[in-house]
């Protein structure tokens, strides 16, 4: 299970990467070109800028749920005893779980809807906004299993010293 991990979390790492390299390039390419060369500008390098930044924030959202970064209750983990945080953490993952459900289910009608309308972007590239609107029942499908194996940790293997949330006192940290 932990190298089935390993290698989805690279391969995650690997497209947010990929990904947003190509949408900077991309970006100072298209300044370059208005500036020296705008009457070879393309009409549609800021639209394909938009698709690769959002393609990796939502990818994103699997690596962050794994590595404990992602949008989550601290301020009511603090309210409890560390040794019962688990059952904290485990409704948070319950909670993340069924959200994720629904996106993906949500995300998936909003991908078949745009495939059946053949919907198309308005620059000349015309691309086909499916492909971009997929990157939603994708990342959400992603991030449930991020939410499933954090789940499965909290319930069986759960460590009060190294998987708790404590106070942090803010004048005194370095």
């Amino acid at each position: 299970m932990q190298k089935i991990l390993q290698i989805t979390s690279f391969i995650e790492h690997a497209l947010i990467a990929i990904f947003a390299g190509i949408s900077l390039i991309i970006a100072v390419v298209e300044m370059f070109m208005r500036y020296y060369f705008a009457s070879y500008l393309p009409d549609w390098t800021s639209e394909v800028v938009i698709y690769f930044i959002t393609a990796s924030v939502m990818l994103s959202g699997g690596r962050l749920v794994s590595e404990n970064r992602h949008v989550n209750a601290d301020f009511f983990l603090r309210m409890v005893p560390p040794q019962n945080q688990k059952y904290l953490e485990i409704g948070f993952c319950l909670i993340g779980l069924f959200l994720c459900t629904i996106m993906v289910g949500k995300g998936i009608g909003i991908v078949e809807f745009a495939y059946l309308l053949d919907e198309r972007s308005d620059s000349s590239l015309q691309f086909p906004v499916f492909i971009y609107y997929a990157f939603v029942p994708i990342s959400f499908g992603i991030m449930f299993l991020h939410y499933a194996a954090q789940l499965v940790t909290y319930i069986f293997a759960f460590d009060v010293e190294t998987m708790t949330t404590i106070e942090v006192d803010l004048d005194n940290a370095d």
